[in-house]
């Protein structure tokens, strides 16, 4: 795994779409012995090209890798659960020792049931899900909030530091997991704001454009209507992080929330922002697509008291 030094073991890496895909290319760049693995090959020819090793299945990418480390980057606990321990599953092929890095978005509870069935296989795991958008992953500018065994984080720091500007151990398994939701409610919930002030600023007759600019120098500053303000001025939504797995994310902070026994009221309201914009078909835009249900909003009749 050493990135120097010697030579490096193999490193395995499933899942390479919006952000997989620029993650395992910063670790190939950085001298990483990769084996890759996606649904869609398609999307690894990039890699291939590179010098990535293609696997057939998670299964031969555990083999490959041996006892060494195995980042897991896809949709949700149900995509997770089946490159583990599917049919042909990372599980089945890894050996004793072997480390698995879940990047991904789940649930607490979730994590803890995937760390202790690898355990009962004497494979180790360690949750690092992440902070930032496409563009981030491109520039290894990433947070990491990672839950686990200390040693594990160390075993892997090494990879994750080309991915990530701030590692943060949160506590064990499930305190990742649980900062990730909080930073996506705080993701999320900021641009749905963002939205609904843009939609209003339309409303009262405002060019929105210099709506959004006088936003950006007075009180509503934040990185995120930085990061969104030409998706928003532009009306062109082009994927740094797609708005189903934004609604995928709420469905976990309200789960969370509720398990907490803590009201959530405006990770409900922009759940529904996002539920609007994905019934017209918006679910593989950006994040920023929120702005067009903000703005269907404006012709539904208001709440009566």
């Amino acid at each position: 795994m050493t990135l120097e030094g010697g030579p490096p073991a193999p490193v395995g890496f499933v899942g390479l779409g919006t952000m997989g895909g620029p993650m395992a290319a910063r670790l190939l760049a950085a001298g990483a012995v990769l084996v890759v693995h996606n649904r869609d090959r398609a999307k690894a020819e990039p890699l291939l090209s590179a010098g990535a090793a293609w696997a057939e299945s998670p299964r031969a990418l555990g083999k490959a890798v041996g006892g060494g480390v195995v980042f897991v980057m896809v949709t949700d606990a149900r995509a997770v659960r089946s490159v583990l321990f599917g049919r042909s599953g990372v599980a089945s092929g890894v050996s004793a020792g072997a480390l698995v890095v879940n990047l991904s978005t789940i649930a607490p509870d979730e994590s803890r049931a995937f760390a202790e069935r690898l355990g009962g296989r004497s494979v180790r795991y360690l949750e690092a899900p992440v902070g930032g958008s496409q563009d981030a992953a491109q520039r290894g500018e990433l947070l990491v909030f990672a839950g686990g065994d200390p040693a594990d984080l160390a075993r892997s720091r090494p990879l994750l530091e080309r991915l990530a500007r701030r590692i943060e151990l949160m506590g064990p398994v499930g305190t990742g997991a649980a900062m990730k939701l909080v930073n996506n409610l705080v993701t999320v919930g900021t641009v749905a704001l963002d939205a609904e002030a843009i939609a209003l600023a339309e409303a009262l007759g405002l060019d929105p454009t210099r709506a959004v600019d006088l936003l950006l120098v007075g009180s509503g500053e934040s990185r995120m209507l930085a990061n969104k303000r030409n998706a928003f001025v532009r009306r062109d939504y082009p994927v740094q992080f797609k708005l189903s797995l934004a609604e995928k994310d709420l469905r976990l902070i309200g789960r969370a929330a509720r398990d907490a026994r803590i009201r959530a009221p405006l990770a409900r309201e922009a759940r529904r922002l996002a539920d609007g914009a994905m019934r017209v078909g918006l679910g593989d835009r950006d994040l920023a697509a929120l702005l067009e249900a903000a703005r269907r909003r404006r012709d539904e009749p208001p709440p009566t008291a």
